[in-house]
């Protein structure tokens, strides 16, 4: 069920016919949960069920917030992380597609439509995932970099995608408990939506990038909260978790242009510290020459930014990219280290 625009909805009760099932899994944050659920009461999809996971919030206007929109809502019994929220949203679900949507997205009115009729339409898709859209909420640079970064690389991707999304995907349910859902390996945000897609590819799945299949984020990020994500929330476990799954073709965020600005980045070090031995000039002339490789690969992501934000912006992007770089020629290996630990 649905709402109309300004009008609260009453309890959803039994909603066996729904064929969607949105599953909002959220930690605090009631402010960004009721801006996320008025989005999704705006879909043009005539009927579907909301689910809200509250993942042990301390704050008590989650459940205020899931009341006032009228949505399903449970509470996990302590904080176990949104992979398990999810899982638990799935168990309660009634439609035969469960649509992932974070609590800080704002899903545009046609993206439950858009994934329900693809998943109709194409019987050999087991699920579809979207993007950011290019008009991130937050106005900060950083936040404006990172969300259009992400849009980038999801827009610029193969539409026969190796990974998942939770940010806006959907998935058949039955395909979903059959892969086994969310693994419990992820007690906190990290790379549980990309080692499900993996799962999904190695058992014969199809999954499907639908570029127009769009939401605007909300994060405002932070310096040390993006540096500490990209190395140990990202990089290093999703080096590991390549490591485990060789055969799953690389897109997205491993694409040649961003391999290619890792190991000038992974490089960039060594070549700093040659001034310790080699004249300064020399080490100079080494460290903007893998500086301006870096930008050249990723001159096509600088040539958006120029189009939507200009140039004193795209400049400012640059020494932002250099660090987002190392930190993934950091994750390597790190992520490496991970993979053998347990063995």
């Amino acid at each position: 069920m649905k709402q109309q625009e300004g009008q609260e909805l009453a309890p959803q009760g039994n909603v066996e016919a729904s064929l969607v099932s949105v599953i909002v899994p959220v930690y605090n944050s009631a402010e960004e949960l009721a801006l996320c659920l008025a989005a999704i009461m705006r879909s043009d999809l005539p009927a579907f069920e909301c689910i809200v996971i509250d993942d042990a919030s301390t704050d008590p206007g989650i459940a205020e917030v899931a009341e006032r929109f009228g949505v399903r809502y449970d509470r996990m019994p302590q904080r176990s992380g949104p992979a398990l929220a999810r899982n638990a949203g799935v168990g309660m679900a009634e439609g035969q597609i469960v649509f992932f949507c974070d609590a800080d997205m704002l899903l545009h009115p046609g993206a439950l439509s858009q994934a329900m009729q693809l998943l109709e339409s194409e019987p050999g898709v087991a699920a579809v995932i979207g993007s950011y859209d290019d008009k991130p909420a937050d106005p900060s640079l950083l936040s404006q970099y990172r969300n259009l970064y992400h849009h980038w690389n999801h827009q610029m991707a193969s539409e026969e995608a190796s990974t998942f999304w939770t940010g806006c995907g959907a998935i058949r349910k039955s395909v979903f408990l059959q892969v086994g859902g969310f693994s419990s390996e992820y007690a906190e945000p990290c790379i549980e939506d990309i080692e499900l897609g993996y799962r999904l590819r190695e058992a014969g799945h199809r999954i499907r990038l639908l570029k127009s299949m769009v939401g605007t984020h909300l994060k405002r990020w932070r310096f040390w909260d993006m540096v500490r994500t990209d190395i140990f929330r990202r990089g290093v476990p999703w080096m590991a978790l390549l490591l485990q799954h060789r055969n799953v073709p690389w897109d997205l965020n491993l694409n040649k242009r961003a391999r290619l600005a890792t190991a000038a980045a992974a490089l960039l070090p060594f070549s700093l510290l040659s001034a310790l031995v080699l004249d300064p000039l020399i080490t100079l002339f080494s460290a903007l020459t893998l500086v301006v490789l870096i930008v050249l690969a990723q001159m096509p992501f600088y040539r958006l930014l120029l189009q939507r934000k200009g140039i004193a912006f795209t400049c400012a992007a640059v020494p932002l990219q250099l660090v987002f770089f190392m930190g993934c020629a950091l994750a390597l290996p790190l992520g490496y280290l991970r993979y053998l630990r347990p063995r």
